[in-house]
């Protein structure tokens, strides 16, 4: 699988708002951590009602978490919407 190269996430305010109350996750802390980062650990996934994403594992204030990134519209290919993110260490 090649290389995902994220130049810039979308995060609309519904989004950001459910990371942050239910994850406690801000919007910057995402960006830092898959904006403009070399040798992200992603799998690519379909979901039956959203299309295909990518799924991104990251770490966030030293713990794992795991981004979900789905298609813009960008001609480019490297802009992308935020779906989500959690932790995943409980």
């Amino acid at each position: 699988m090649g290389a995902l190269w994220v130049a810039k996430i979308h995060i609309s305010a519904r989004v950001e708002e459910k990371i942050n109350s239910k994850h406690q996750i801000t919007a910057d802390e995402v960006r830092a951590a898959v904006e403009c980062v070399e040798g992200l650990d992603y799998k690519y996934s379909f979901h039956e009602v959203r299309g295909w994403r990518w799924l991104v594992k990251t770490r966030i204030r030293g713990r794992p978490v795991m981004v979900v990134l789905y298609e813009a519209a960008d001609p480019l290919g490297d802009i992308y919407r935020l779906g989500g993110a959690h932790f995943t260490d409980g």
